[in-house]
């Protein structure tokens, strides 16, 4: 960059040997060369240029000389500069769950740019979303409705299908949590029997061994609930369970009596 300010001067040398020289017509102007790159790649820097003070002859040659020559303020050597080419730094988290847990899904997760002045290159940003796939959650436990009371008076017994089923083809599986499994027995109440009515009540174990033969338990599975619900004592549950109930009937039997009272 060279100044539009000039001035017309003699040479110096012109003093020296004016037969050579003489006395010469210049224009000193201040000539500044192209700013460096900034010191800093990233953040804040500086830059310099050089700036000199020439002069031209009356032949258009540009000569060189001392800063005194120039008329006006020397253009500025320094400036301050900033980096363009910040470091990128992306910061990803964990991602999240699949929004699906039977098909396809999509999951997130947070990109942050940690660079101080915020300024990372958007190319290089890692995906903040995906698709995914997860069938973890594809069976469920499916119950249809209760039961009638088992019984038309005292306890008696509730049952409904508990099943593991597939959400989308409703097809059987085993995938579905044990834990969380529905209950497919529930006691049920009903009115005081009446003694003189309800014949189904069982008085005498012994007698109800000898009545019913005996042979296995019809409910293998069910049994231990009828035998937990203390239906053992009704006829009709009796003969479903003969064994299971036999046995409890045989173990209340071992147990010593209560102590009596002192007087």
């Amino acid at each position: 960059m060279i100044s539009n300010r000039s001035a017309s001067f003699q040479h110096p040398e012109a003093n020296r040997d004016p037969g050579r020289i003489g006395v010469i017509e210049m224009e000193g102007r201040w000539v500044a060369g192209p700013w460096s790159p900034c010191s800093a790649t990233c953040e804040k820097g500086i830059q310099h240029r050089e700036v000199t003070c020439v002069y031209q002859l009356q032949n258009g040659t540009h000569v060189t000389t001392r800063p005194l020559y120039c008329p006006g303020p020397r253009p500025a050597p320094v400036q301050s500069c900033e980096g363009q080419d910040c470091l990128s730094i992306w910061e990803a988290s964990e991602w999240s769950q699949c929004s699906a847990t039977c098909g396809k899904g999509t999951r997130k997760r947070t990109v942050t740019c940690t660079n101080s002045q915020g300024k990372c290159d958007a190319s290089t940003r890692p995906k903040a979303e995906e698709a995914c796939e997860d069938y973890s959650g594809c069976y469920e436990w499916k119950t249809g409705d209760w039961s009638k009371c088992s019984s038309t008076c005292g306890k008696g017994l509730q049952s409904r299908v508990v099943q593991c089923m597939h959400k989308v083809t409703g097809r059987h599986g085993n995938e579905c949590p044990a834990l969380l499994k529905p209950a497919a027995y529930r006691q049920c109440h009903q009115e005081v029997c009446n003694d003189k009515i309800n014949v189904n009540t069982i008085t005498s174990p012994r007698l109800a061994a000898l009545t019913y033969k005996c042979t296995r338990d019809q409910w293998t599975v069910y049994c231990r609930v009828i035998r937990e619900k203390n239906l053992c004592q009704d006829m009709r549950w009796y003969q479903r369970c003969c064994q299971t109930c036999r046995d409890f009937y045989a173990n209340k039997m071992r147990q010593p009596p209560p102590p009596l009272p002192s007087s």
